[in-house]
């Protein structure tokens, strides 16, 4: 390229930013735009503290007196905390993760799932809490039918009798498991 051809190149484009710049300042009125400067946010009005008046009980309104207690009504209700104090605590273990330690009644195993569900929505229709639970294993799926969890294993004595006559099922009493 020629070196005079260069200045000439060089001297457009700064005419051409120098008019860019320029341009605006001289060409806008000056007054065209006004920004208000004043808040037309209204001043924090002054708050006065108050006194909180104690409250006055009206002439009208008696005080209350205590109630007289009922002698023979305490009985009864003494019997009945006996009656409860009699029954053995049951106190639940704690398992190494300490939570509850709970029981579950097995009540039978399928390979079919409908049996599983068809079993297990009869247990629901008779009151008892049933679940059911898929295992696998060599061959295929089993579906494990359970009742419970309850925190003893005596809990499930009167149920599993129950259940093992009516189903004709030898149910087991097992550790529950999540």
């Amino acid at each position: 390229m020629n070196d005079g051809f260069k200045q000439r190149l060089v001297g457009a484009i700064v005419l051409v930013v120098v008019a860019l710049i320029l341009w605006p300042v001289i060409f806008t009125d000056p007054n065209s735009v006004v920004m208000d400067r004043s808040s037309q946010i209204p001043p924090k009005p002054a708050f006065e503290k108050y006194q909180m008046k104690d409250p006055v009980r009206p002439h009208i309104v008696q005080p209350v007196s205590k109630p007289k207690p009922d002698t023979e009504a305490v009985k009864p209700a003494a019997k009945a905390q006996a009656k409860i104090k009699a029954k053995p605590e049951t106190t639940t273990r704690l398992n190494k993760d300490g939570l509850p330690e709970a029981w579950v009644l097995q009540v039978a195993s399928f390979t079919q799932p409908k049996k599983a569900d068809e079993l297990k929505q009869a247990l629901q229709k008779q009151g008892y809490k049933a679940f059911t639970r898929v295992i696998a294993t060599k061959e295929s799926k089993l579906r494990q039918v359970f009742i419970g969890p309850r925190f003893t294993k005596d809990a499930f004595n009167k149920d599993k009798n129950i259940i093992d006559k009516r189903y004709k099922v030898k149910s087991l009493i097992v550790k529950f498991e999540q």
